[in-house]
C-alpha cells in the first residue's frame, strides 16, 4: 500500500485557505494568489495665496521723487510685493473635477482711514491691466474646472492716491474664497 501513496502524494497538490496562505508540495506546485487593490480619490479644490501682506510704503515713493504727483489721481504699485507676483500676490487654484465648476472670490475688509477707503485699492489679473476697485463686497473674479495641476490667477495690486489722502498707517484685509458646485 506504501507504494501507490507515495506517488499520489508527490503528486501536484496545492491548498489554498482564505487567510491568503497558500502551500504546495514542490516540485509540481504552482501558486497563484490575487489582491485587490482600491484607489479613492475625492473632489478636490485647493487655495494657495503666496503671502500675508502687501506693502505700498509712500516714504519710497517720497524719497524718489514720484509722490506727490503732479497731478491727481495718480497710480502706484507695491513697494513690496511677492516673489512670485512683484506687483502684488501669487493665487493659485486647484481642482481635479471634470464635474464641477469653481469660483474664485475676493473682497476687502473695510477703509483704510476716513479719507483714504478700500475703493482705492485696485486688483487686475496679473498683466491684464484690465482693473476693478476692491469693495467688501465678494467679487467672482475667476472660474474654471478640472485645472489639470495648481492653475495661476495671480493679481496685480496698484494704489490711487487722491488729493484728499491724509497721513495714515493702517491695513486692511483682503480676503480670497474659492468654492465649487
Amino acid at each position: 500500500m506504501k507504494k501507490w501513496l507515495i506517488p499520489v502524494i508527490i503528486g501536484v497538490w496545492a491548498v489554498s485557505l482564505n487567510a491568503g496562505l497558500s502551500f504546495g508540495i514542490a516540485p509540481g506546485a504552482t501558486l497563484n494568489d490575487s489582491v485587490r487593490v482600491h484607489i479613492v480619490i475625492p473632489s478636490i479644490i485647493g487655495l494657495y495665496v503666496s503671502t500675508d501682506s502687501v506693502v505700498f510704503d509712500f516714504n519710497v515713493y517720497v524719497s524718489n521723487g514720484t509722490y506727490p504727483p503732479s497731478s491727481f489721481p495718480a497710480y502706484y504699485d507695491p513697494t513690496t510685493g511677492t516673489a512670485e507676483n512683484p506687483n502684488g500676490v501669487g493665487v493659485r487654484v486647484f481642482s481635479n473635477s471634470p464635474t464641477y465648476t469653481w469660483h474664485l472670490e475676493t473682497w476687502g475688509s473695510g477703509d483704510f482711514s476716513t479719507t483714504v477707503t478700500l475703493d482705492q485699492l485696485e486688483y487686475s489679473p496679473r498683466g491684464a491691466a484690465t482693473w476693478s476697485s476692491f469693495s467688501t463686497t465678494q467679487t467672482e473674479i475667476a472660474t474654471g474646472g478640472k485645472t489639470g495641476g495648481w492653475a495661476n490667477n495671480d493679481q496685480d495690486y496698484r494704489f490711487r492716491a487722491e488729493a484728499d489722502d491724509e497721513p495714515v498707517d493702517a491695513g486692511v484685509y483682503i480676503y480670497y474664497r474659492l468654492y465649487a458646485n
